[in-house]
């Protein structure tokens, strides 16, 4: 029987169950891809609030 593992989310390797990544390497990409992932989030969310601020003057 195989036992419970988890895979690095980088290269995919096999590493310990509730683990992210499996080497320093790649917990660096790791950390900027999830600092890349926020600041695409902030964005979207600034955006929105763009929009509805202008559709709220338009109401007005």
């Amino acid at each position: 029987m195989i036992p419970q593992h988890g895979h690095c989310q980088i290269c995919g390797k096999a590493i310990k169950f509730g683990e992210v990544v499996c080497s320093e390497k790649c917990r660096e990409e790791y950390e900027k891809f999830v600092k890349k992932r926020r600041m695409y989030i902030y964005i979207m969310y600034g955006a929105l609030l763009f929009l509805i601020l202008m559709v709220v003057i338009q109401l007005i």
